[in-house]
């Protein structure tokens, strides 16, 4: 039931810390909300989550399409329903998608009948936010499919956390007159953590949705969206104290794009060269 700190084997992968901003938002204190296989905490005051965590066991993901879509989007039973932002309020008459923090995909693994109940519910509210209608299709969701090839691939377990950013400036949307107006999220990050050379290793990524109104919005390349775990922390109001110094970058790391792909090496080593495919990423 709801994520799961030791995953991975061998370590602890523990949930982010709420800083003051964030915990003066949140619903019911900052309490978790715990579904199948994901958790999350509610900002209130924004009507989405603070963030959103799950698990992926790259060993027995199952074959894409095999469990199908069913989009119904509901109420999340956990929460007041007057927090939730839902199609009547949020996206109609408005260009903005339902983007799932949590992946669906992330979830097909494992029993399928688990899986497809985990399925179901990325479909409450508390796990969408609205989404620039090209985001999806470039970099948010080529960071995500990387994620998941990253696990399959190596038949990895992974922990991964999601959530949006919120700033003062954000814009407003009102869908009726009468209705109170929401405002949308500047951005989007996502956090993984998987072993790599037997050593828990996290990498953090990070898009701004105003990068999306040009007519040719810019590709997925991890070395424009990946950032420090701290300029996350920073944005989101968030601690990742516990998993801080298992990113490469934390430290100040050196990026040698001679082969097409990201090293990234702590201080202290000697800087070298990897060739592999630009989709690739070495933690």
């Amino acid at each position: 039931m709801g994520y799961s700190i030791d995953f991975i084997p061998g370590v602890d992968v523990a949930l982010p810390i709420l800083g003051s901003r964030a915990r003066a938002s949140a619903f019911n204190q900052g309490a978790l909300i715990e579904h199948d296989r994901f958790t999350l905490v509610f900002n209130q005051e924004r009507g989405f989550a603070t963030y959103a965590a799950n698990n992926i066991d790259g060993a027995s993901l199952i074959k894409e399409g095999e469990i199908p879509r069913n989009d119904r989007f509901r109420l999340d039973p956990l929460v007041p329903s007057q927090f939730q932002i839902n199609n009547n309020r949020g996206y109609v008459n408005n260009p903005w998608d339902r983007g799932h923090l949590a992946r669906r995909r992330s979830f097909h693994w494992g029993d399928r009948d688990d899986a497809e109940k985990a399925d179901a519910e990325t479909f409450f509210w508390t796990n969408i936010a609205p989404q620039h209608e090209d985001l999806h299709d470039t970099a948010w969701g080529n960071i995500e499919d990387w994620m998941l090839e990253l696990a399959d691939r190596s038949d990895q377990r992974a922990c991964v956390f999601t959530g949006p950013v919120f700033s003062e400036d954000d814009p407003e949307v009102q869908n009726q007159p009468d209705q109170t107006p929401i405002k949308i999220p500047a951005g989007f990050w996502k956090v993984i953590a998987i072993k790599h050379r037997q050593a828990l290793k996290t990498a953090g990524f990070l898009v701004w949705q105003r990068d999306f109104d040009k007519e040719v919005p810019v590709a997925f390349d991890p070395f424009l969206e990946q950032v420090r775990l701290t300029t996350i922390e920073y944005l989101a109001g968030l601690s990742f104290a516990a998993i801080r110094d298992t990113d490469p970058l934390h430290f100040g790391g050196e990026v040698d794009r001679t082969g097409g792909a990201a090293l990234i090496l702590g201080r202290g080593r000697r800087k070298s060269t990897v060739v592999a495919s630009r989709r690739d990423i070495l933690l």
